[in-house]
């Protein structure tokens, strides 16, 4: 059961530190405005790509309905942290292509935080990290998250878009560490 329904978590930032953790475990672990970030503890295969596509759908959904009841910002970017995921086949890669896909439609942008040599090897070879952008990857989620606050600073302050529509995302202009 544990393989074909992983564990799966959303991260917040646990105060005063760089770590992101899951919320459900640690209580004090504050979620990002406008982001979501989701974490897998296992491979990404043909027993659970169906049923990780539907939970990252599922907590997409959720988050913007959360949001549009709070009056926050709404959803831009989807953080996926890939640290713990130690293999990927190709449905797996199907999968998030077609996450990727759907995001896009919404206006969604995906980034991939953390992914194992491996992982990254198989996503770069199925041209998946190239429709990603190459930008959109970082070592940590940290990085990741620093790179969508500043976007999304940057695309509020010049008061371009509201805070209800979805955005265009461009490149991050600062990096501190790129995964090749």
């Amino acid at each position: 059961l544990y393989v074909a329904r992983p564990r799966t978590h959303v991260l917040g930032n646990v105060p005063d530190s760089i770590a992101y953790r899951s919320v459900d475990q640690y209580p004090t672990a504050q979620t990002v405005p406008g982001i979501l970030i989701l974490e897998f503890a296992a491979p990404i295969y043909f027993a659970n790509a169906s049923y990780l596509r539907e939970r990252i759908l599922r907590w997409i959904d959720e988050e913007e309905d959360k949001l549009k009841l709070s009056g926050e910002t709404s959803l831009h970017y989807v953080i996926l942290s890939m640290g713990a995921i130690g293999c990927i086949d190709t449905s797996g890669i199907s999968m998030l292509e077609e996450v990727k896909n759907i995001t896009d439609r919404r206006g969604l942008k995906v980034v991939i935080a953390n992914p194992r040599g491996e992982v990254m090897k198989k996503l770069d070879r199925s041209k998946l990290i190239e429709s990603v952008g190459q930008e959109w990857v970082f070592l940590t989620v940290w990085e990741a998250v620093g790179a969508c606050k500043y976007m999304l600073h940057t695309t509020y302050a010049s008061g371009k878009k509201s805070s209800s529509s979805s955005i265009s995302v461009g490149e991050p202009e600062t990096r501190t560490n790129t995964i090749v």
